[in-house]
């Protein structure tokens, strides 16, 4: 099989749509392509666009809005392998454990503290016993954020509707995904 070469702009340009899927989760636009690599025209990205599909680097999908998708690996992105141990707290009551919990690095929120919660009893319809949920500890929340609450030895969750809502319990943080332990 011939290897096929690329020119700098054509690296320059797969490297970018690699990082910045890798970072944010989603692809590029072609003006976000344009303005990261330095080029002036939109249309001299689909080029280069064209020409990576073509040689097989990257693929469009069948969705209307940032369509391009990296072939093979992506040097950029974390390994869904890498683990990070979580401090463990049981639920009721609440307290730090001598255990931890492996969450993956790359679904980790970023910039907050984050801890796993074991729940030894059902706490709603929808979160039960045994399940771990990761919880952010966070400066703010936002309206709708599903937070988890502590009052005395009572643990709730409540969606935040308003700010004033959850004034009657300390608020231990917003809960971010659920693990349920079968």
């Amino acid at each position: 099989m011939k290897e096929i070469k690329l020119t700098k702009k054509q690296e320059l340009v797969l490297n970018y749509i690699k990082e910045y899927t890798a970072t944010h989760g989603f692809p590029p636009a072609v003006r976000e392509i344009a303005k990261g690599v330095g080029l002036n025209s939109p249309s001299s990205v689909h080029s280069h666009i064209k020409r990576l599909e073509r040689n097989g680097f990257i693929k469009k999908t069948n969705s209307k809005f940032r369509t391009l998708e990296v072939v093979g690996i992506n040097e950029f992105k974390t390994d869904e392998t890498k683990a990070i141990k979580l401090p463990l707290y049981s639920c009721v009551p609440y307290k730090k454990t001598n255990s931890t919990f492996d969450f993956p690095a790359s679904r980790m929120p970023k910039n907050v503290e984050v801890i796993a919660i074991k729940l030894n009893i059902n706490i709603s319809d929808t979160l039960l016993k045994n399940d771990i949920l990761i919880v952010s500890k966070e400066k703010s929340y936002n309206k709708f954020d599903e937070l988890l609450l502590i009052n005395k030895e009572t643990i709730t969750v409540k969606t935040l509707i308003n700010k004033s809502d959850a004034l009657n319990e300390d608020i231990i943080g917003k809960i971010v995904e659920v693990s349920r332990m079968y």
